[in-house]
């Protein structure tokens, strides 16, 4: 028996594995472990709540809050009407890749801790809808969603993000999502404190504002760039389409909130590269998905726009996001024809 003991060495190893990757369950690597872009958002997106709580401003102005992913992000207090802005105070709280549960649970919160905006923008893009893309696990459950989170929504998750959970409890490091580059990175300048927000550069720009991030300032199109993401995108994103169930009762949670509050609210389809919406032409999804949102929001008296029609303003920063300059118009636009109507 002694003579085999080898045939155990590999349970031994997978025990030391596990042991070690327990590390990775320590408060350390969730409270506040900034890698880059997800991470940096999310957190900064928790900061952003407490000051909007705290904010004296809102006793003298109307607050408009946006919700939505990365294509939502130039949604900034600085688009409003100048003339408006005396008036006004604008928070930012799309995420990258953020979903409607993700939007549901941010503004839930805002509402208990008793702030009641005047006006709210719900970006929605119908890749979140597809349930196979993965967005539910991550960044959702990672990085935006506690135990409380967890219990509610865990009956509206499919098999496949209950078993993407389940591996991250038994194997730690992947929720992390731990960048080893980066970490290198960080090691060999001494920078291993840009894991804190206090000294993370992205966080800063990122908490200069009220959540808005102004990076996509294209001038011009750069076409040969903008050809070769709609092809990369539309090949991660959009070689198959089924709409799932968790996310339209989401919007639908979302819009029965701005109800009960009274809060005039406007959905968005937010406008993208003309060659990746063929992407959208070709999965039928102004009748799959965006009719259904329409409905929604009519019973929740909520308003829609579909920038994809609406909208003039052709910059593309990439396939999937317009430059900063076209919120200019757009902001305008929503603030003349919804937000000052309805206030």
């Amino acid at each position: 028996m002694l003579s085999k003991r080898f045939l155990f060495y590999p349970l031994f190893l997978f025990a030391a594995i596990l042991l070690l990757d327990k590390v990775f369950l320590l408060p350390l690597f969730h409270k506040e472990f900034l890698q880059a872009g997800n991470s940096v958002f999310y957190h900064h997106r928790k900061v952003l709540k407490e000051r909007l709580v705290s904010d004296i401003n809102l006793k003298d102005k109307k607050l408009a809050v946006v919700f939505g992913d990365s294509r939502s992000y130039p949604f900034s207090e600085k688009g409003i009407p100048k003339d408006k802005q005396k008036d006004w105070t604008l928070y930012n709280f799309s995420g990258p890749q953020g979903i409607p549960m993700y939007s549901y649970f941010t503004l839930r919160d805002i509402l208990n801790k008793g702030v009641r905006p005047n006006f709210v923008i719900l970006s929605l893009s119908p890749e979140a809808f597809d349930d196979s893309k993965g967005f539910i696990n991550s960044p959702f459950l990672r990085l935006a969603c506690d135990d409380q989170c967890l219990n509610e929504v865990w009956g509206h998750l499919g098999w496949k993000d209950k078993y993407e959970f389940l591996l991250d409890r038994l194997f730690s490091i992947r929720s992390v999502e731990l960048n080893f580059g980066l970490f290198m990175n960080r090691l060999k300048r001494g920078k291993l404190s840009e894991y804190k927000a206090s000294n993370n550069p992205e966080y800063q720009v990122i908490n200069y504002g009220k959540g808005e991030y102004l990076m996509y300032a294209t001038t011009a199109n750069p076409i040969e760039k903008l050809e070769k993401d709609t092809r990369r995108v539309s090949a991660i994103y959009m070689k198959s389409y089924t709409l799932g169930d968790s996310q339209i009762a989401y919007v639908k949670s979302f819009l029965a909130l701005t109800r009960e509050h009274q809060i005039p609210t406007l959905v968005i389809w937010p406008k993208v590269y003309p060659k990746y919406y063929t992407n959208y032409i070709k999965f039928d999804l102004k009748h799959v998905w965006w009719e259904k949102i329409i409905t929604l929001a009519k019973e929740a008296g909520a308003s829609t726009i579909d920038m994809n029609e609406s909208d003039t303003c052709d910059l593309f920063n990439d396939a999937s996001h317009q430059s900063v300059y076209c919120f200019i118009d757009q902001m305008t636009m929503i603030w003349k024809t919804f937000a000052i109507r309805s206030n």
